[in-house]
């Protein structure tokens, strides 16, 4: 007795809730990075980079069917990232030189400041960091499984 063939629905070419995830997870990924570099006074760039192929994984895996779409999407979040926690460390940093708050430092510090104060710290290494961490997030987007066939849907012993 075989059974019957489900009719599957085509997937579609973007999946939006791994964007999502792949977006939130840079963003939380950046948030620990800064914390990491505000604790240990120093940027901390070569974070960015096993932060890049965990991002390219997420989209790899969840994101994009189109696997160049998902390597754009990975080095832009793993830019983003990057941004994200360089803000959060020249916020840091202001706060702590006016000792204020974090949270008051926030609303007062402008992207022109936070752009000036995260430049000053970055050396050429930590140019090369973040840049390979985008390259790195696209490699692993487009890195597949090659071969891999879907899962079989049958219940029960298989024909032969």
């Amino acid at each position: 007795m075989t059974n019957p063939v489900r009719a599957e629905r085509p997937l579609p070419p973007v999946n939006p809730l791994g964007l999502a995830t792949a977006l939130m997870v840079a963003l939380a990924g950046g948030a620990v990075w800064a914390l990491a570099a505000l604790w240990r006074q120093d940027v901390l760039a070569y974070l960015a980079m096993p932060l890049g192929f965990v991002i390219g994984r997420i989209l790899a895996t969840n994101g994009p069917r189109n696997a160049a779409f998902a390597a754009v999407c990975a080095a832009a979040f793993s830019a983003a990232a990057s941004a994200y926690a360089l803000w959060m460390i020249a916020s840091g940093r202001v706060a702590m030189l006016l000792g204020m708050r974090l949270t008051d430092i926030f609303g007062a510090i402008g992207i022109d400041l936070a752009y000036a104060v995260a430049w000053a710290r970055l050396s050429g290494l930590d140019l090369v960091f973040l840049g390979a961490a985008a390259i790195i997030a696209a490699v692993a987007a487009l890195w597949q499984r090659h071969g891999a066939t879907a899962p079989d849907q049958s219940i029960g012993p298989a024909n032969s």
